[in-house]
């Protein structure tokens, strides 16, 4: 190891935890700096990473559990495109230290673990050991893969992998056995498995850092053809293949996050196999589509393109398909080509409008596209005016470096709208990705009819909670977000009801709020409140509703807070009522005949004794099958 290399992963680490990356803790913000760097080629956002952590009480030894299948990471089985076939399973297991050596006991503690958590007979009731909710969720998830895939399973690999600020060159012998029993261990379990058990000190994590991501790269072609800033290209097979990989890794970031979901081996792309493995085929491009890339800049110097922030937005089927082929030992000795189409904007509505256009032609679900939707450029715009950054297309400001503290994703928003709006705090904290799936459900959060005033507000209360939050938890191996996830909509929900002196305040009271009035000093008189009633770190329960409810019910009366009655009967999502033709001719008689203010949309909201989310979306309908005009949105 170099003998600064330490130092510099000190320096590294004191910088996060001055941005709060991911807390100001700094076992913590070293394991997810671990985590970041280890899992660096599969450009996994915050809340991915976050989704693998299973730090804590009753981890096991594991600090993280990621599943990959295909290269994308499993975190919630019901929205998982699954491959039908030629499927790679990944499973990395990572432990992380902030000690300044490489120690046995976490591998003691990790190999005791395996022995029973790798047996995927013992259902997980009869475990013997005991073990937290998110490592037995992780191994549910980690057995479903494995069972899933098995039928169609071209490999299989485990990777183990111990990071600590320690030196490579001085890890014992003692602990390099224990690591090759780890890696034995997988191997008697799961046959024909590719195991290996990897140590990351600092030198090998200062190495990874300084990779950073190129989006500038030089790509050679054959013919090309122009007009303005749009170029079609056609490009030999190895050489895109060359353009898209580093090192025989897939540069998955030149991919829009949004899209990127690789279908597997399904009729389209065994096609695209079949045509790469016969030399006798017609040439590629004959039989394919191609690819679109999306640059901010591209010139043509000879024979190659010099292209600016790539983002390949369509072919990805395509692409992985080369990959594949390629990295697998294919050749190709008739030099054959690929359609390139590339398109340079710099307007961002253009290149969502053509994302969205491209990825029509091939099935990509819904949610995936919602990143394109003009709400959510509206609520990037108005967000930006406030100074927080909406990743509404995965680590975009991360890229640029804008600081942790000051960026928000659409699931963190949507939790505080539930919370704040739908008034359903319980929900919002244990609200997942999926939720995205579902039309209504997504509708009813980011509805075009919102006054676009609130998102700055929820994104203000969110991030000061979270500050004080910070402040209040214990110095344990937690990782920071499941502390806050937990908490943070409830202690913001009580110091906003006490602000507004009623539990039932709208969305127009919350953007009047004077957020200066929501101090540190008013979250600590929710905080004394809640702090009691929040199960115990270790515990795999959660705050019960009826517990919630009773605290709110003394409020109502020691500080005289309205509105009680409305979170007693809530149930967030589920109290919405179906959009029913009678439901919408009910909410069209109640409107004005002419165009009107969204204040009307509370008052009809409060004659049906509904949700005014389902007057908004009860409006849109109307508006858009033409029984009413576009109201005026004040």
């Amino acid at each position: 190891m170099a003998k600064n290399d330490k130092i510099l992963i000190d320096g590294i680490i004191d910088e996060r935890i001055e941005l709060k990356l991911p807390s100001n803790k700094r076992d913590e913000v070293f394991e997810y700096f671990s985590f970041e760097q280890i899992l660096k080629d599969y450009d996994l956002t915050q809340d991915e990473i976050i989704s693998g952590s299973v730090d804590g009480a009753l981890d096991g030894g594991i600090d993280g559990f990621f599943i990959f299948v295909n290269g994308h990471l499993l975190s919630d089985l019901d929205r998982f495109n699954w491959p039908k076939s030629g499927s790679i399973l990944e499973v990395w297991i990572i432990t992380c230290k902030h000690h300044d050596t490489f120690r046995q006991s976490p591998l003691d503690n990790l190999a005791a673990s395996l022995i029973e958590l790798f047996d995927l007979s013992i259902e997980n009731s009869q475990l013997k050991g005991e073990y937290s909710e998110t490592i037995l969720e992780q191994r549910t998830n980690f057995k479903h893969a494995y069972k899933k895939v098995s039928p169609r399973l071209s490999e299989f690999k485990t990777r183990f992998c111990y990071a600590s600020r320690g030196n490579y060159d001085e890890i014992g012998d003692s602990i390099w056995a224990r690591a090759n029993q780890i890696e034995q261990m997988a191997n008697d379990y799961f046959g024909n498995c590719n195991s290996k058990f990897l140590f990351f000190g600092s030198t090998e994590l200062i190495e990874l850092h300084r990779k950073k991501p190129n989006f500038s790269i030089e790509l050679p072609f054959l013919d090309d053809l122009s007009r303005g800033q749009t170029y079609i290209l056609l490009v030999k097979l190895n050489d895109y293949f060359s353009f898209i990989s580093d090192n025989g890794k897939l540069k998955r970031y030149l991919f829009d996050s949004n899209v990127r979901d690789f279908m597997g081996l399904n009729s389209v792309n065994e096609d695209i196999k079949n045509t790469l493995l016969n030399d006798n085929s017609p040439d590629f491009w004959w039989l394919n589509n191609g690819v679109t890339i999306l640059a901010t800049d591209a010139s043509i110097v000879g024979q190659s393109i010099q292209i600016q922030d790539i983002q390949i937005v369509n072919g990805l089927q395509t692409s992985e398909s080369i990959f594949r082929y390629f990295s697998e030992g294919g050749l190709d000795v008739n030099n054959r080509s690929v359609l390139v189409k590339v398109i340079v904007s710099k307007n961002s509505e253009n290149r969502d409008e053509i994302i969205r256009a491209t990825n029509n032609q091939t099935k990509v679900e819904l949610y995936s596209l919602h990143a394109t939707d003009k709400i959510q450029r509206d609520i990037e715009e108005a967000l930006k005016m406030k100074d927080f950054f909406y990743e509404r297309r995965a680590n975009f400001y991360k890229n640029q470096g804008i600081q942790a503290d000051k960026m928000v994703t659409p699931l963190y928003m949507a939790s505080g709208f539930i919370s704040l709006i739908l008034k359903s705090p319980e929900q919002a904290s244990n609200l997942k990705s999926k939720f995205m799936r579902n039309e209504m459900s997504y509708n009813t959060v980011f509805s075009q009819f919102t006054d676009l005033q609130v998102w700055s507000q929820i994104a203000y209360i969110m991030k000061t909670t979270d500050k004080f939050l910070e402040s209040k938890r214990p110095n344990s191996n937690n990782v920071s977000e499941k502390f806050l996830k937990f908490r943070r909509q409830y202690v913001s929900f009580i110091t906003v009801s006490k602000l507004l002196g009623n539990f039932d305040f709208n969305l127009y009271d919350l953007i009047k709020l004077d957020l200066t009035r929501f101090t540190l000093e008013e979250l600590e008189h929710s905080w004394l409140l809640l702090k009691d009633l929040f199960p115990a770190q270790n515990s795999k329960q959660k705050l019960k509703k009826s517990v919630f409810l009773e605290l709110c019910k003394k409020l109502e009366i020691s500080d005289n807070i309205k509105g009680y009655d409305r979170i007693a009967h809530n149930s967030g999502f589920n109290n919405q009522p179906t959009l029913t033709a009678e439901f919408i001719d009910k909410v069209e008689a109640l409107l004005p005949k002419e165009s009107w203010k969204k204040r009307v949309y509370y008052s009809i909201a409060y004659k049906l004794d509904c949700p005014v989310q389902s007057v908004f979306s009860a409006v849109h309908t109307l508006v858009k099958t033409g029984r009413r005009t576009r109201p005026i949105e004040k």
